[in-house]
Formats: structure tokens, sequence, C-alpha cells
């Protein structure tokens, strides 16, 4: 939006300077007095600490008055000029008025409710995100520590998995481990076991065995 007028905020509230609007609707300055004491001060429509503060402030080394308007007393005041300026900032004012309303409006409160459900799922994906990736990393670092406990070129048949890349359930798991222990027996290799805190202990199996099965 082009800036035409600076938009100030006090307390709260969006101003205008009625000096600086005066300059812009391209009054004479030496009427300036005349024209706040007729339109501001002395009219009955506005009322003072509603739709505009009295300033005393210093303009070229003199003491004069500024007014702090009330962004609706601004457009009633752009109005009155009757000029092309003046409807330029009448639709400037209202210009900013909307976009006051959008940024500051009240959510309807089954707005907010639905919002607080929306993060509230939102926030579960996330947690739930982090917890597989914390799974997983938990996986992986048993992997590593089964492979230091142990002949590194045995593995659990879930750890292997896992190294592979894949995930397998629990059955599926004792199905390969049994066909892993009668392929050891035949081969006359002793499995190894190691540590397993759900399990207590279990069997660790040669890697090219249950490669070959886990591929099959």
């Amino acid at each position: 939006m082009k800036h035409l007028i600076e938009i100030k905020n006090k307390n709260g509230k969006q101003v205008v300077s009625a000096r600086e609007l005066y300059e812009f609707l391209g009054y004479n300055s030496s009427q300036w007095k005349r024209w706040y004491t007729k339109n501001i001060v002395n009219d009955d429509f506005f009322e003072e600490n509603t739709d505009y503060q009295t300033l005393d402030i210093m303009s070229n080394g003199n003491a004069t008055k500024d007014f702090a308007l009330s962004i609706d007393m601004a457009k009633e005041l752009s109005m009155l000029s009757r000029t092309l300026r003046g409807k330029q900032a009448r639709t400037y004012f209202i210009q900013i008025e909307k976009k006051y309303s959008s940024t500051n409006r009240i959510a309807d409160p089954m707005e907010l409710v639905i919002q607080i459900a929306q993060n509230s799922i939102d926030l579960r994906k996330k947690q739930e995100a982090i917890e597989q990736d914390v799974s997983e990393i938990k996986e992986d670092l048993k992997v590593l520590k089964e492979k230091n406990e142990t002949n590194p070129n045995f593995f659990t048949v879930v750890g292997y998995a896992t190294l592979l890349g894949r995930k397998i359930n629990l059955e599926f798991a004792k199905k390969i481990g049994k066909e892993a222990s009668k392929i050891c027996r035949e081969r006359n290799i002793e499995p190894s076991t190691i540590p397993d805190p759900r399990f207590g202990r279990v069997k660790t199996y040669p890697k090219e065995i249950l490669e070959s099965i886990i591929k099959q």
C-alpha cells in the first residue's frame, strides 16, 4: 500500500497527525490555526479524547498545536475538503482500516476450537514422527552394540534386517531364526548369544546365513 500519510499508534489506537493531513490536503500553511480551530476545536461533532487528542509541539522553533486524529475523524476531515487529494486521503484511510481489522480480527470461538484441535493433531503427528526416529536410532545403536559384543560377522535376525533397512515382525523373525539354526547345525556352526532387554538373551547367526534366508 502506497504511504500517503504516516499512521501512528497511540494508546493502542491508530492515529494521524492533523498537521500532516492538513499539509497533504494542500491547504495554505498560514491558515493552519484558523482551520484547526474551526474544524477540530470548535466543531461540536468531534469530541476531544474520543475523536482526537490535543498535542503541544514545537515547529520551526515556535510552540504550536497538533492533534492526534482517529482514522474515522481523519476520513471526515478529508471528505470536507472536497478535493481530489481529500478523496485520495479518505480511500487511503479506508484501506488502512481494512488491513488493520483483518490482522487484528477476533476469531470466532468455533474457529478457535477448530484451530486448537488442528494444532493438537499436528503436534501429535510430529511427536509420533520423533518417536519413530528415536526408535530407529535405538535399533541402529543396538545393531552396532551387537556387532561390538559378538563376532562382527554374527547378527541377530532383527539386527541384520535393520542393517538391510528392512522391518520384520516378531513371528517372521522367529521363522528366520529357526531356519538359521537349522543351517548352523548342518554346517556345524555354533550360534552366539547376546543380552536382550526384552528376551534375556537372543541368538546371533553368521551374516551369510541370514543374508541367504532374508533375501529369499
